[in-house]
């Protein structure tokens, strides 16, 4: 949702600095790999109990993730292959971020919030399968409340002021996997569109 109607105001301004990056000979990969490798450290920082600074190093990465498309697209290097590895890659970093979550709270005995933590988890994968298996049936499936974008501000949100953690949690695992029930509901209704109309 934050894709849509947040990035295009400012989609400018990440094109600028994507250009500086660029001067500097940073790749997209690069980028790719860095935001990949901060997240990872984030994941250990919050399995260590550390939210505040695990906070921190998630928006450390959250700008690799900004810019590797942007730099992608205005040096003219953007490919599938690009896009395929950016959202694989992803796909590990929602891991290490939660997976550590997960960790904090089975070792400090909060079995409830390890619950939760593991259903947003389990949410954030249906939800990125959903939209790969469903492009294989029809032409897009970018839809939903929750996107990787807004499960990365959330859990920011909730890391850096711990006492809205918990209710942080409970958003993100509604919203997760309404999401995913959403890309479900909307490749069923697409694709009987389109043999309707064959």
């Amino acid at each position: 949702m934050l894709r849509k109607t947040l990035y295009p105001k400012v989609e400018n301004l990440l094109n600028r600095f994507a250009l500086r990056l660029h001067q500097q000979g940073f790749s997209p990969n690069q980028l790719t790999l860095a935001g990949l490798g901060l997240n990872f450290l984030a994941g250990w920082i919050y399995s260590g109990g550390f939210l505040f600074l695990g906070a921190l190093v998630v928006i450390a990465a959250a700008f690799g993730d900004l810019l590797d498309g942007p730099l992608a697209r205005t040096t003219g290097r953007a490919t599938k292959f690009g896009a395929f590895f950016d959202s694989t890659v992803d796909r590990y970093s929602d891991f290490f971020i939660f997976g550590g979550l997960a960790l904090h709270f089975a070792l400090s005995q909060r079995y409830g919030q390890l619950l939760i933590t593991l259903g947003i988890l389990m949410g954030a994968v249906v939800t990125s399968y959903a939209k790969a298996r469903a492009e294989n049936l029809i032409e897009d499936c970018s839809v939903g409340i929750f996107e990787r974008p807004e499960r990365v501000i959330l859990i920011v949100l909730g890391t850096l002021v711990s006492p809205l953690l918990t209710a942080v949690l409970w958003i993100l695992l509604i919203g997760t996997n309404a999401t995913a029930i959403q890309r479900i509901l909307h490749t069923r209704k697409a694709a009987a569109e389109n043999r309707g109309a064959a």
